[in-house]
């Protein structure tokens, strides 16, 4: 569920290939320690970028679940005190049902 509303603009952040859609939407992170609450703070077909109050390593494989966005497969490339990065792997958004 949106912590805000959807209407985010989307906006160039640095020099990315994909834009980056600003929210602050909750989500379930799924890691191998089982599932982390956490709040979208920006999304791209490339990555995201979380925060969350649990502690993640860099390099470990995720499943990013945000209602009405879909389930999103990656991997974390960096954290900075409880904010995650997550790269998505090719392909990997399934659409929401």
């Amino acid at each position: 569920m949106p912590v805000t509303n959807g209407d985010a603009p989307e906006i160039a952040v640095e020099d990315r290939e994909a834009r980056r859609r600003q929210l602050l939407w909750s989500g379930v992170l799924q890691t191998a320690r089982g599932p982390v609450q956490c709040i979208v703070i920006d999304i791209s077909e490339g990555g995201a970028r979380l925060s969350a109050g649990a502690v993640v390593n860099v390099g470990q494989s995720v499943t990013l679940m945000v209602q009405g966005m879909g389930m999103y497969r990656g991997s974390v490339v960096w954290t900075e005190a409880g904010t995650i990065g997550v790269k998505f792997a090719a392909a990997s958004a399934t659409a929401a049902a």
